[in-house]
């Protein structure tokens, strides 16, 4: 820890009349180079400590000094930002509240992430116009914490703005306008936006903030079983590359994947051996573990022992090439893993039939690796783009 102020030193100290004069010493004289010290070294504080800290913070606030904690606000901090909104709560009158409107309107952009907090318990309706004015905010803590309290206010402005903003052909402003439905946490809209993951680019993306907002079990009952695996599809098909493993635990993959052992299905049999792949990758491959937790590094063995449970059918998952072309790309994908050269004449019938150039292609690097062979005429009479039409070839 680098604490630049003695106050800050004196607030972790051990000696307990000392942490709390000090509390009241910070607060009392609005001491904002300690404050700031102490969110920049809030990762590295021990919880028990920094408990104390806003025990004894919060006791110090009282009425006559809770000015202080607007000032206080110019710095974010996850763990110290609730010290400051519960203080504005406990001590909310009109001439705090109006102050609060101020620095949203006027503060900089931790200020307004403050109020926005404020404003989801105190519904103020003079603060909908901020609101509204940063449910986009391109700093995510902002917009999200104007989404969830635009919903506890029950207003519908931005959400209604969210859904024009999905008829947009730009990728990153349907992944802006997801991000605020999901926040929002309207449990209605969240077949809309599990529909969005068949087609977006940002799937992976949209699938963990998805599961950063509900926890797993909760997702269970709010969506069908095949809406779960669309989810958890688009994670799975991400790691190791561009979803970090360390999610392993925390987006609770054992669990999911113990519940399809089961299952019979075309869509729980591809995914399940995605898993075993992925977990036989990364077991024999030291740059994809050497950084992780204990408790991802559990639960990669947990699932390493699970998955022996599971024989992959190639069979079943062959029946995933004539769904949506998403999961025919990666059903393709499996059958190339299990090498399972029976399913070639399954795979020609797609290669035939498909309009999709990529899963053209797909299909083209099939053959090649299982050793049959496809008409590459039949497919260039179907590709405009020049560029997929050299990738065809290359296959051939």
């Amino acid at each position: 820890m680098n604490f630049t102020t003695q106050n800050a030193k004196n607030l972790v100290s051990k000696d307990n009349e000392l942490s709390k004069k000090t509390a009241q010493d910070v607060v009392d004289s609005c001491d904002f180079e300690t404050f700031k010290t102490l969110c920049e070294n809030s990762e590295h504080i021990f919880d028990f400590i920094m408990e104390k800290i806003i025990r004894n913070l919060s006791q110090a606030t009282n009425k006559n000094n809770i000015a202080s904690t607007l000032e206080f606000a110019k710095i974010y901090d996850s763990q110290l930002s609730h010290y400051i909104v519960k203080s504005w709560l406990k001590y909310a009158n009109e001439d705090l509240t109006d102050d609060i409107l101020d620095i949203f309107e006027n503060g900089n952009i931790e200020q307004k992430i403050h109020a926005a907090k404020y404003f989801e318990k105190i519904n103020d309706p003079l603060a909908l116009e901020y609101l509204n004015k940063h449910a986009f905010d391109e700093d995510e803590i902002l917009s999200s914490s104007c989404a969830a309290a635009l919903a506890a206010f029950g207003d519908n402005t931005s959400r209604s703005e969210a859904y024009e903003m999905l008829k947009s052909d730009d990728d990153f402003t349907q992944f802006s306008a997801i991000k605020f439905l999901i926040n929002y946490g309207a449990k209605e809209d969240l077949p809309l936006i599990i529909g969005k993951l068949s087609d977006s680019v940002l799937s992976a993306n949209i699938a963990q903030e998805l599961l950063y907002k509900y926890h797993p079990d909760e997702l269970d009952n709010l969506l069908s079983s095949e809406e779960v695996n669309t989810l958890y599809d688009e994670i799975i098909s991400a790691y190791p590359e561009d979803i970090s493993l360390e999610t392993i635990y925390g987006f609770n993959i054992f669990s999911f994947c113990e519940k399809r052992l089961d299952k019979k299905s075309s869509f729980d049999s591809r995914i399940l051996t995605d898993v075993k792949t992925l977990v036989q990758l990364v077991s024999h491959e030291n740059i994809y573990t050497f950084d992780l937790s204990k408790d991802a590094i559990c639960e990669l063995k947990n699932l390493d022992n699970l998955l022996k449970r599971y024989n992959p059918n190639a069979e079943v998952i062959s029946q995933e090439l004539f769904k949506n072309s998403k999961r025919a790309i990666r059903a393709i994908n499996a059958i190339i893993n299990l090498d399972a050269k029976n399913e070639s004449d399954k795979i020609a019938q797609l290669y035939h039939t498909t309009q999709n150039p990529t899963v053209m292609c797909e299909c083209a690097r099939a053959a090649m690796v299982l050793g049959f062979k496809l008409e590459l005429e039949a497919g260039l009479s179907k590709i405009e783009d020049s560029n997929i039409q050299e990738l065809l070839k290359s296959y051939f």
